[in-house]
């Protein structure tokens, strides 16, 4: 019996086909994107891209998928430790390292090449950059968040799909473009900007909660859109919201904004788009 069986009771032969043909680029590889890896690894996907600059810490046991308990921490690059777990799962997969931030053209070059890109990064910097290419470059983006405020008993996530022009993070207002040009601040405006307070707001920011069974819950509507899209049994709904503190996942239908420059301006223009000036700036 093909180890494949029981996906192709599902949909078919053809669909099965269909994800081993497919590639998909995962930008970052922590609580949510092992997840991301995880499940492409078992649905059979041809091809995998995983792009992450940071070493694995002992903190990320405690949510990253793949992670050995006898793992050094600082020792190894996330994106080997991603590769092991693909590599135990399915050997046939072809897995391609980039230990890099998004904002290298090496990363941003990569991302081109692929059928469906996966952000699972933690700024809105790196969601406006991979928003802004994947548009450009006409490449299906699934841009994934959790998200839990104690003080608010508030937790819980999204899943937002930028497929051709008809919406994106910017013009639904899911992205945030003061912070996320504060994130792409070039080194001498992150000067200036830490002046100006007094502090590095770097310094300012401490690490959210983060726990495994949110992330999962995340990543697998992801990874379930992007199974049904990909073998044609329906095209993905564009924003499903997760809030877990009332036990409901909600489709929100999106409403196009005729003037949104990213929809309409950047949508298709290839190299001509100029995302790879994004390189030029320091990493995030």
């Amino acid at each position: 019996m093909s180890r494949f069986d029981r996906n192709e009771r599902f949909f078919g032969v053809e669909g099965q086909r269909r994800l081993r043909h497919s590639s998909a680029a995962v930008i970052g590889a922590g609580g949510l994107g092992t997840h991301v890896i995880q499940q492409h690894a078992h649905l059979g996907i041809g091809r995998l891209v995983i792009i992450d600059p940071d070493m694995q810490e002992e903190s990320n046991k405690n949510r990253n998928v793949g992670s050995y308990a006898t793992d050094p921490h600082g020792v190894l690059p996330k994106v080997d430790v991603a590769e092991r777990l693909v590599r135990t799962i399915d050997s046939g997969i072809i897995v391609e390292k980039i230990q890099a931030s998004v904002l290298s053209e090496e990363a941003l070059r990569r991302v081109q090449t692929v059928d469906y890109v996966f952000g699972c990064v933690d700024n809105d910097g790196a969601r406006l950059v991979l928003t802004e290419h994947c548009l450009a470059f006409d490449r299906t983006y699934f841009d994934l968040a959790s998200d839990i405020h104690v003080e608010r008993n508030s937790y819980g996530g999204r899943v937002f799909v930028t497929t051709g022009a008809g919406g994106c993070l910017v013009c639904q207002g899911e992205l945030d473009l003061v912070a996320a040009r504060q994130d792409l601040d070039n080194p001498q405006a992150r000067k200036d900007r830490i002046e100006i307070y007094g502090i590095s707001i770097d310094l300012l920011a401490e690490p959210g909660p983060s726990v495994v069974s949110i992330n999962a819950v995340v990543a697998s509507l992801a990874v379930t859109e992007f199974m049904l899209h990909a073998t044609g049994i329906r095209t993905a709904h564009r924003l499903l919201e997760y809030r877990a503190d009332q036990g409901v996942v909600k489709r929100r239908i999106l409403t196009p904004i005729p003037d949104c420059y990213f929809c309409r301006e950047v949508y298709r223009l290839g190299e001509r788009a100029g995302t790879l000036r994004y390189a030029r700036l320091a990493p995030i």
